[in-house]
Formats: structure tokens, C-alpha cells, sequence
């Protein structure tokens, strides 16, 4: 999910300078604050997950470090963080494609069902690995998978650089990704308007 994150943040960044540059409007981003309730409660709980799945990778039979490297655990942060922040609109986008994945991931055994798609290379190998149980994140979606609608069900194949499998839910963070630059480089040019009145 971090080169889709990257890829969408540059996109949305792109586009919005093009738009301002068509617009013949300059960019300060010295003027904007991005003021965001409780974000700091969001990094830690990122640099914890993180932290603790590159360490169980190296000592798989730490049961504290299987436990915070859950990917689940982020989700109460982003939750917290979503909530105090849902003015914003595109709070309610990440809460929704929260709420969504969180559904996915708690009626199946705390990991995210994948669909894996003929679209995509080492069909067998990836089921093969899905079904062991290795993935910390991520299951094997079959038959008894529940709300498969909310599992990573979408498919983005080649030409895309990094061919993988998404969710709704994904498609809504992936959205608020989108929204969160537009609207940074937006209230740029709310403030060059309010300076020239």
C-alpha cells in the first residue's frame, strides 16, 4: 500500500500545481499549517507496527512482537485520529475506507482476505504463501470469507509498476490521500486571495 499511497500523493500533488499554475497563482507553503488532532498518536502507532514487523521477521517466535506487528492495532489510531478530525473532508474519506477495512479484517480472523487475481504473476505461489499463515496481514480469500465485498477484491495489474490487489476500503484512504493534498494546496490559494483583499 505505500507505493499506491506515494504514487496518489504525488499525482494529487501534480495536479494541483498544474491548476494553480493555469491559474497563474503561486505556491507558499510557508502560509499553510495542517492542523490535525492527535496525528502524533497516528505516527507512534505507525512507528510501533512497523518497528515491530521488521523485528519479527528476524525473531518469529516473539508473540509481543507478532502482537504489535498486527496491522489491526494502527486501525484504533486511525479511528481516534479520523474522529476528531471528521470536519475535514477528507477525514470522512479515511474513516470510511477505515471503517470498511477494519470490517474486512475483524470477521476474518484479524487478517484482510485476498483475492488473488489470474492478472497477476506467480498465481500458485502467492496462494501457496497466503494459505501458511505467514502473512501477519493478509489471508487467502475463499468460500468462508466474510463481507468478501470489503476484502482486497480489486485487482490493479500491468502496466501499472507495482501490481496489486486493493479494497474499497483502500480505494476511499487512497482517496482522502488524494483530497488531503488537494485541499492543502487549496487553502494556499484561499490565503493568496484573502492577502490581496
Amino acid at each position: 500500500m505505500i507505493p499506491e499511497i506515494i504514487f496518489t500523493s504525488i499525482l494529487s500533488i501534480i495536479i494541483a500545481l498544474v491548476n494553480l499554475a493555469a491559474k497563474k497563482q503561486n505556491l507558499d507553503f510557508l502560509n499553510k499549517e495542517v492542523k490535525i488532532k492527535g496525528y502524533g498518536m497516528l505516527i507512534a502507532a505507525a512507528v510501533i507496527e512497523i518497528t515491530a514487523q521488521f523485528l519479527f521477521k528476524r525473531n518469529p517466535g516473539s508473540s509481543i512482537l507478532r502482537f504489535l506487528s498486527m496491522s489491526w492495532l494502527i486501525y484504533f489510531a486511525l479511528f481516534y485520529v479520523t474522529l476528531h478530525n471528521i470536519s475535514k473532508s477528507y477525514m470522512m474519506l479515511f474513516f470510511i475506507g477505515t471503517l470498511m477495512n477494519f470490517i474486512a479484517i475483524t470477521s476474518n480472523g484479524f487478517k484482510m482476505p485476498v483475492y488473488v487475481s489470474d492478472a497477476l504473476s506467480d498465481i500458485e505461489a502467492k496462494k501457496i504463501y497466503l494459505q501458511t499463515g505467514k502473512d501477519l496481514i493478509h489471508s487467502l480469500l475463499t468460500d468462508s470469507t466474510r463481507f468478501k465485498i470489503l476484502c482486497d477484491i480489486i485487482t490493479i495489474p500491468s502496466p501499472y509498476p507495482y501490481p496489486i490487489t486493493i479494497s474499497i476500503g483502500d480505494v476511499f484512504l487512497l482517496s482522502g490521500i488524494f483530497a488531503f493534498w488537494q485541499d492543502l494546496l487549496e487553502g494556499k490559494k484561499r490565503i493568496s486571495k484573502q492577502k490581496s483583499n
